[in-house]
């Protein structure tokens, strides 16, 4: 009966401690591990600045020779997308301090096309009729992607300061409001002094077909890269935070200009370096989140 009596006491402590580790998990308390905390949902609006890098340099093609120096020349003129206002909009699905979001964004503004630098200067006049001046035509930017969050710290529900920085992949697409082919222009005679983002390309004599691309609707790959900070004021049930923003998407220039070399047997792409840059939209936004769950 001693042997029995002894057996019964680890059931006991193990029913007197179940009671603890219950209350250890109450659902209005911090836990332990920040991984087992309930998923958390937020939703923002945002309202900023939107800034686009130029989609091309300036490019001139040219022959010389020894007696003359440069004879003619061709240049592709100065091709961006002015600053302007951005309307954003995301979600962001938590658990701890790791997010998973998407996020949508746009911005009313403008493409410019700046004007030859080089008087006497005769420029083709594609879609769109753009002449040899400066000229602009309305153009919406959407911007749109999938991504990661990660907190800089752990999430509790009491913290008013919530920092953090996101990464993703998405797209852009640019709806113009008219069809334009930014022109070629031929010059008379060489630039004195040619701007620090000219490319220059020179031929000994070969034939070479240039073209540029019409735009209209764009749509590019695009990966974008931020951080921000919600600043928050805790509730029972989530809370609401003012978030700060700044951000950077990624995509290829839609602008694009091809040089083939005229031969015999066709035209042949030419390796001239004539490569335009990749396009950065530098953005700032602050706005209103609006958070459900502890």
């Amino acid at each position: 009966m001693r042997h029995a009596a002894l057996a019964v006491v680890p059931f006991v402590v193990a029913l007197t401690m179940r009671p603890t580790t219950s209350a250890a998990q109450d659902w209005s308390q911090p836990w332990a591990d920040p991984e087992d905390r309930p998923p958390r949902v937020d939703f923002s609006a945002s309202g900023g600045f939107l800034m686009p890098t130029r989609w091309s340099d300036l490019v001139l093609l040219g022959s010389r020779s020894p007696a003359g120096g440069v004879l003619e020349q061709v240049l592709t003129r100065d091709v961006r997308v002015e600053p302007d206002a951005e309307f954003t909009a995301a979600a962001t699905y938590w658990r701890s301090r790791y997010g998973l979001r998407v996020r949508g964004g746009f911005s009313r503004s403008s493409v410019s096309i700046g004007a030859a630098p080089v008087a006497g200067s005769s420029s083709s006049t594609p879609a769109g009729n753009i002449s040899g001046e400066a000229t602009s035509v309305g153009i919406d930017t959407w911007l749109y992607d999938l991504g990661a969050s990660i907190g800089f710290f752990e999430y509790e529900p009491t913290r008013l300061v919530c920092p953090y920085g996101f990464f993703g992949v998405g797209g852009i697409t640019y709806s113009l409001k008219q069809t334009i082919a930014p022109p070629l222009t031929f010059l008379e005679r060489a630039p004195s002094a040619p701007a620090a983002n000219t490319i220059i390309v020179t031929s000994d004599g070969r034939q070479f077909l240039l073209t540029t691309n019409a735009l209209k609707t764009e749509t590019v790959l695009a990966f974008n890269v931020g951080l921000g900070t919600d600043f928050r004021i805790p509730l029972k049930g989530g809370g609401v935070a003012l978030r700060l923003e700044v951000a950077d998407h990624l995509a290829a220039s839609p602008l694009a200009f091809r040089i083939e070399e005229l031969s015999p047997f066709g035209a042949v792409p030419a390796d001239t370096g004539a490569r335009y840059r990749l396009v950065h939209h530098l953005s700032a936004t602050a706005g209103l989140v609006v958070q459900i769950g502890r």
